[in-house]
């Protein structure tokens, strides 16, 4: 099933993103996937009287029309692996509590691309509009615990998304490996700097 790890400077990042994971509210999914594509609609509170408001998609990556996928061999908890910048994932913006985390792990990969950003008044005063204005359109609609845990958020979308409806092609390798009796899981044997 695909899944994501993300390796993080130092364990306060690490219990930022598992409190934003957590506290993200999913207030729309959407009604009709297409297969290689994940639209959304991210908002989160900016203070107390602004709230922004993100616009985008997450595409399967491809070369040649071929999907993308990272396969990482790595035991959780070992913190000497390289993974790949997360600015490389999401190159419009990361915020700076976040900048040099590393993605260890993306099946598929699926950069984020955001086509519009607003500001708009305090989450307080616009949350109902925003789920109005959005509610016929087949989009995912995302409350994010603070602006800057948008991208978080989003991945939490589209964990989900993958939960309910596994990547075929994941499941096919997994299928056959089950069947050669080839399968070897690390487990969690221990809590480690990922997040999983």
């Amino acid at each position: 099933m695909p899944q994501f790890k993300l390796k993080a400077k130092d364990k306060k990042v690490i219990e930022k993103i598992r409190q934003a994971f957590e506290d993200t509210v999913i207030l729309q999914r959407q009604k009709h996937l297409a297969y290689g594509r994940w639209d959304f609609v991210v908002f989160g509170p900016l203070g107390k009287d602004k709230t922004i408001l993100r616009v985008g998609y997450a595409e399967h990556a491809a070369i040649r029309r071929a999907p993308l996928y990272i396969a990482s061999l790595a035991q959780p908890g070992v913190m000497d692996i390289s993974g790949v910048p997360i600015e490389e994932f999401i190159p419009e913006e990361v915020p700076e509590e976040y900048q040099g985390l590393e993605v260890i792990q993306v099946d598929p990969i699926r950069p984020l691309t955001i086509q519009e950003k607003k500001t708009l008044p305090a989450i307080s005063k616009i949350e109902d509009k925003i789920c109005r204005d959005y509610e016929t359109e087949n989009i995912a609609v995302i409350h994010a615990p603070h602006e800057s845990d948008w991208m978080i958020s989003v991945m939490k979308y589209l964990n989900e998304c993958d939960e309910a409806f596994p990547d075929r092609i994941q499941e096919s390798l997994r299928t056959t490996q089950l069947k050669q009796g080839k399968v070897f899981s690390f487990g969690n044997s221990k809590p480690s700097d990922y997040l999983n």
